[in-house]
């Protein structure tokens, strides 16, 4: 199999698998007991948040770690509906999932709004937008589906001055493109983007002071269960690894995109980038076809890719992203997207390029 899938998940990193076992074996006790073996696993734990703080260039506020990157996104965003004395939250159309369906339960009233039609984000509608009954504000940082970047470095700095609380959902930028957390609230990340381990998430929070669940003894009291503190050593060593290879896999993407740019038909393919674009997520229009029916017939081919968010597969709606950039219900039904990791190759890349010309052909 072709896998080029990795912005919905990646394969452990063959150092972080070590890690794991090593930590297992080393490391497993509970952090919360009171005995050596406790401790010995409770130091790992603090380790890790201190290593995510610096990395992150942060100072203020603590990492807290969760089962997964929606449970950090959910754990944020109702963390900041409690601090904040306004229940109205100010989103993009774009939004994840993980995002967006908390907000149905959470907020009493999302806001949501469009990008520009390059994809970039819309300072003229936000700005108007951001009224008096807003009190929180969620932007993500590098949009899944396609590869979008959003400047959040600018929107969190003109939500402190308005007294707005920001959260960032980081999923899919974190450690692929730098950004500035100065004055940003909550920031969540996931583990399994980045090669580590699947289930294991973390949430940075400015002020932790709530549990959305009961009162627990776990991660601060805010997140109830035993802390996976091996999956959390993989996690850093994936993390470690990824900042060492970022740039040679944004390289190595920028020239796939190359590629798909000059064989891929114009008349059946249109590649959707903006431009602040991570490149190792690449979005394609599929013109004259349904999205789904260009992912089943690459994966006949042995070619794994998506039509968007893994967390909507099987849902044949119009696409959220194309619809905020202003394609149309039937248009919007049209995207394959590819993502690309440390072990794509150019022949891999070629054999898919190959695969979306048969179909053309096949007309």
């Amino acid at each position: 199999m072709i896998y080029l899938d990795h912005a919905a998940t990646t394969a452990m990193h063959p150092d972080a698998l070590q890690q794991y076992q090593q930590a297992a074996e080393r490391a497993y006790g509970n952090s919360s007991s009171l005995h050596d073996a406790g401790d010995d696993a409770l130091q790992l734990l603090d380790q890790a948040r201190t290593q995510l703080m610096t990395w992150l260039q942060l100072t203020e506020g603590t990492i807290i770690f969760t089962g997964s990157g929606s449970e950090a996104n959910y754990i944020a965003l109702s963390h900041l509906l409690r601090q904040s004395k306004k229940t109205t939250v100010l989103t993009l159309m774009s939004e994840h999932d993980s995002v967006t369906l908390p907000l149905k339960r959470l907020a009493t009233k999302t806001v949501t709004i469009s990008l520009q039609a390059t994809g970039e984000f819309d300072w003229v509608q936000f700005k108007e937008a951001c009224t008096e009954e807003v009190g929180v504000v969620s932007i993500q940082h590098v949009n899944s589906e396609t590869g979008f970047i959003f400047p959040i470095a600018d929107i969190s700095a003109f939500c402190r001055q308005r007294g707005l609380l920001f959260h960032c959902d980081g999923i899919q930028g974190f450690l692929k493109q730098p950004v500035h957390l100065t004055d940003v609230d909550a920031y969540t990340i996931s583990s399994h983007k980045v090669y580590g381990p699947k289930g294991l998430g973390a949430v940075y929070l400015r002020r932790p002071l709530f549990s959305p669940y009961y009162e627990a003894h776990h991660e601060y009291g805010i997140r109830p269960g035993t802390v996976d503190v091996p999956g959390i050593a993989a996690f850093l060593m994936a993390c470690s690894r990824y900042r060492e290879e970022n740039q040679q896999i944004q390289t190595s993407s920028k020239r796939f995109r190359g590629m798909l740019k000059k064989r891929l038909p114009s008349s059946q393919y249109q590649i959707i980038e903006s431009p602040q674009q991570l490149d190792s997520i690449c979005a394609i229009h599929t013109k004259q076809r349904d999205g789904q029916f260009v992912l089943l017939a690459l994966n006949r081919a042995g070619i794994a890719v998506s039509a968007g968010s893994a967390c909507r597969a099987g849902e044949n709606g119009p696409n959220a992203t194309l619809r905020a950039i202003g394609f149309d219900d039937t248009a919007a039904h049209g995207l394959i997207r590819l993502s690309f990791g440390r072990m794509t190759t150019d022949e891999e890349v070629k054999r898919c390029i190959d695969v979306l010309c048969s179909l053309e052909d096949s007309d």
